[in-house]
């Protein structure tokens, strides 16, 4: 039993830790020159994260980088009440920081199998807040990847509705 509630409160320790990491990583960060909203490291986030969705493919043309991901949510930022934008790009900057507590780094820092198996942790993760959050942010990459030139025809071709057209 005293194991069990040391292991709880590690677990604090180490999720308050990230919380307040992400905190400062994010607070009044000015966005990148090339932005609305965006930061230099919320565009280097959503582009590893887009890589870990869209890895480089025989089947798709485009890696998840390549397909301008940190455009689109910036502008998807543009769109929103002040308080969602602030919500949307503090997720952001959580799960960028998330890796930290145990890999050391942050998402936008680790390399392709190791985003991948990042990626695949939250995702099945027995947390419904962090796979709340995960899929908020994964709606966003891949609404942002379908709709590239060269990606929209291939993921058209599975629907008969005329999208991609």
């Amino acid at each position: 039993m005293l194991a069990a509630a040391g292991l709880l409160s590690a677990a604090a320790v180490v999720g308050t830790a990230t919380v307040g990491v992400a905190y400062q990583a994010w607070w009044d960060q000015p966005h990148d020159s090339a932005t609305l909203h965006v930061s230099r490291d919320e565009l280097d986030f959503l582009d590893s994260l887009a890589d870990a969705i869209f890895p480089p493919s025989p089947l798709l043309p485009l890696r998840g980088r390549d397909a301008n991901v940190g455009r689109y949510v910036d502008l998807v930022l543009d769109g929103m009440a002040p308080l969602q934008r602030k919500l949307l790009r503090a997720s952001l900057h959580a799960l960028d920081q998330y890796p930290r507590a145990t890999l050391g780094r942050p998402f936008r820092e680790l390399g392709p199998d190791e985003s991948v198996a990042v990626l695949a942790a939250w995702v099945g993760s027995g947390l419904p807040e962090l796979r709340g959050v995960v899929a908020s942010v994964y709606i966003f990459v891949t609404m942002a990847y379908s709709i590239h030139p060269k990606i929209a025809p291939i993921f058209g071709a599975q629907f008969l509705c005329g999208y991609g057209e």
